[in-house]
């Protein structure tokens, strides 16, 4: 028979553990610019001296040639990279052969940080060589078969102690619109359309985005990603972005005898 001391010690625990569960760092990618980008955590509580011991994630990219380099170190904590292919990963029955995994780890070490909640934590920095031009990056859902089939090893986690009791895993998932980025917005070919050719630069912009074309521009028009126009001008060469917020647009430009529709990205 349970007395009314087990029972205050019971509620109590699931009260802790409740705490524990709803506490959480989410992790996101975010574009530096240019084949540069970072992956953050983002935390949903405020938190002084938090104690954070490892951390890991994969991250996923088309198969073939395109790599990680220059990757930046955590509070002078190195990361250690292991690749496995997208033939490796098929021959354990795993994916379809169109994606490269890279097992990103902290080891485990001490780092202790303060945040806010809501706050950015960068995780660490790193560069995409030999410019892809197609395909997806992603960071690797814990939920994918991949990670699944994996058995946990290239699962997402986030070790830390944030009250000075033990050392849990605080992983949130992933970030809503953060979790992969085109690689397609980082090229800017020339867009052929019959005899009409379509130049379209800088991408990402900063400032303005350039136009070009063969045959002359009859429309321009920009949309966010909630599909609401932005901009829109008659006959123009050249438009000003420097005002917009950053992140991915839509643009659609007409021509005499044809539509083209590309996305930009505003950083």
């Amino acid at each position: 028979m349970y007395t009314m001391k087990h029972i205050y010690t019971f509620l109590l625990f699931l009260m802790f553990s409740s705490l524990t569960w709803s506490q959480n760092y989410q992790f996101g990618l975010v574009h530096d610019g240019g084949y540069s980008f970072s992956v953050i955590a983002v935390p949903n509580f405020n938190a002084s001296n938090v104690d954070i011991s490892d951390v890991g994630f994969a991250l996923m990219l088309p198969a073939g040639d395109v790599n990680i380099s220059n990757l930046t170190s955590f509070n002078g904590r190195p990361w250690s990279l292991t690749e496995v292919s997208a033939a490796q990963l098929s021959g354990l029955g795993l994916g379809d052969g169109s994606r490269d995994a890279f097992a990103m780890n902290l080891p485990p070490g001490q780092t202790i940080l303060s945040h806010a909640d809501g706050s950015s934590i960068t995780l660490l920095s790193f560069e995409l060589t030999n410019m892809p031009d197609s395909g997806l990056l992603e960071i690797l859902s814990n939920t994918d078969p991949i990670a699944i089939g994996l058995g946990g090893v290239v699962d997402g986690f986030f070790n830390a102690n944030i009250d000075n009791t033990s050392t849990q895993n605080y992983f949130g998932g992933l970030i809503s619109g953060q979790d992969s980025f085109s690689l397609e917005t980082l090229s800017s070919p020339e867009i052929e359309n019959g005899s009409n050719t379509i130049l379209v630069y800088p991408n990402p912009a900063k400032d303005y985005i350039s136009i070009k074309s063969s045959k002359q521009i009859t429309s321009i028009d920009l949309y966010d990603v909630l599909g609401k126009k932005v901009l829109s001008f008659s006959m123009k060469s050249t438009i000003p972005v420097n005002n917009l917020p950053n992140g991915m647009y839509i643009l659609k430009i007409s021509t005499e005898d044809t539509q083209i529709t590309k996305t930009i990205i505003k950083h």
